[in-house]
């Protein structure tokens, strides 16, 4: 498993200490870019259901959505659904957790050192391919920030790269 990081937009406390911080946050795309998405924060009782489907059809996790609403409730990880505007069509999911609940990495998240990992990241086939990923990242990093997460990384799979065009890079081999 592969870490990445980036730094959010330079608002921020100056970062640049940070051994493996990125170089290139993704406020430096233009927001124009991108294409147009809402989202909701899901609740246990109307949203389960679509997260499990959504976790089944990517095939990972979906055993876990009820722990995730609990971790929600806790403050310790938000989850979103994202939508085509002014549809009730979704597309996919992201999240951010404030603990790294699989490898207990402060390097990777830890609400004291205001650290917080992207997670459960997750795009219908269909809309692969035509910039939704990287506005899912952006609405993620921007709710982080709000948040006042000042670092946010992700778990990847080595073969999964790809991360590096939104300003991530490698920091962490497991």
């Amino acid at each position: 498993m592969v870490s990445t990081t980036i730094t959010t937009p330079k608002t921020q406390p100056d970062l640049s200490a940070v051994i493996h911080s990125s170089e290139k946050p993704l406020s430096v795309f233009e927001a124009t870019s991108l294409p147009d998405l809402e989202y909701v924060v899901p609740n246990a009782e109307e949203h389960q259901k679509l997260l499990v489907a959504m976790r089944k059809a990517c095939g990972w996790d979906a055993g876990m959505v009820p722990t995730w609403f609990k971790q929600q409730a806790e403050g310790t990880r938000f989850m979103s659904i994202f939508y085509l505007p002014n549809t009730t069509t979704p597309i996919g999911m992201g999240g951010v957790e404030l603990q790294d609940f699989d490898q207990n990495d402060k390097d990777v998240a830890d609400m004291d050192s205001k650290r917080g990992c992207v997670v459960s990241l997750f795009l219908y086939k269909q809309y692969r391919g035509k910039g939704y990923l990287g506005k899912i990242l952006a609405i993620c990093e921007e709710i982080a920030k709000e948040r006042g997460v000042e670092v946010l990384t992700l778990y990847g799979l080595e073969k999964a790269g790809g991360y590096e065009k939104f300003g991530y890079k490698t920091f962490k081999m497991a």
